[in-house]
């Protein structure tokens, strides 16, 4: 098989004389990929369903017409909604030179995404190849104006509230359970997240059971489902929190009637 071509489930070993080879990842239930380390540089995107990516101190939902950048070395996983489609493409480590060696979002042009999937499935002869990858690299531009879903804050008590709420983000606990359980003061919990996130805890906390919403509404789980799963006892509070944070109903978001290039 041609490496250009590789629809392997891991990362390839070595691009063996490419710039550049995309997996393709496919799953009609929802999927979690343990925390990896590439020894390549890997973008991530997705054609259809939800992958959410976390990197670094990161948490991101592949946005439409964006990727998420990882740059080799940085450990990071992956989940994704049923009936997802999605591809990481490796590169040789630095060959994107304009791209940070830090994970973030990186522009994801029409003509861009074209050419990855030409480059993913059809045969060319292999210098004609090797243009069209060149040209797929010198696209790639970074994204200031993309903003990460989620910062997770770096002071260790801080980060252990933050990974409980992921792990279980319908939890009950109240900011001053956390402030008790990791022994601080609950103003002081408060202003500590707020300098490491730009959120206060019950905002991080919104944001992120909206984040874990989703996987499970794009993998065909009802709305009200959703909404007792992640803590609420009504599902127009949910409703109204997935609104302000995405922009649009649920109805609306994955009905098609929403064509943000971003998620804010």
């Amino acid at each position: 098989m041609n490496p250009a071509l590789s629809h392997l489930s891991t990362a390839p070993q070595r691009i063996r004389g490419f710039l550049l080879t995309s997996v393709r990842h496919e799953s009609r239930s929802i999927r979690s990929w343990e925390s990896e380390t590439h020894e390549h540089d890997e973008l991530i995107w997705s054609t259809a369903g939800v992958a959410r990516v976390r990197a670094g101190d990161a948490v991101w939902t592949v946005p439409s017409r964006r990727a998420v950048w990882v740059p080799s070395g940085v450990p990071h996983t992956i989940e994704t909604s049923a009936d997802s489609l999605f591809y990481a493409t490796f590169l040789e480590a630095g060959l994107a030179a304009q791209l940070p060696r830090e994970a973030m979002i990186v522009e994801l042009i029409p003509a861009v995404r074209e050419l990855l999937l030409l480059n993913a499935e059809s045969e060319m002869p292999t210098a004609t190849r090797l243009r069209l990858q060149r040209l797929v690299i010198e696209l790639l531009t970074p994204s200031p104006g993309a903003q990460v879903d989620l910062r997770m804050p770096l002071t260790p008590s801080l980060l252990f509230v933050a990974e409980r709420i992921l792990a279980d983000p319908g939890a009950f606990d109240t900011t001053v359970d956390w402030a008790e359980r990791v022994g601080l003061p609950a103003r002081e919990l408060t202003r500590a997240f707020v300098a490491e996130t730009g959120l206060s805890l019950t905002q991080w906390r919104i944001r992120a059971r909206v984040r874990a919403s989703l996987v499970p509404l794009a993998s065909g789980q009802t709305v009200a489902a959703t909404a007792a799963e992640l803590g609420y006892s009504n599902p127009n509070t949910f409703i109204g929190h997935f609104r302000e944070i995405v922009g649009a109903t649920p109805a609306a978001y994955f009905s098609g009637g929403v064509t943000k290039s971003d998620i804010d």
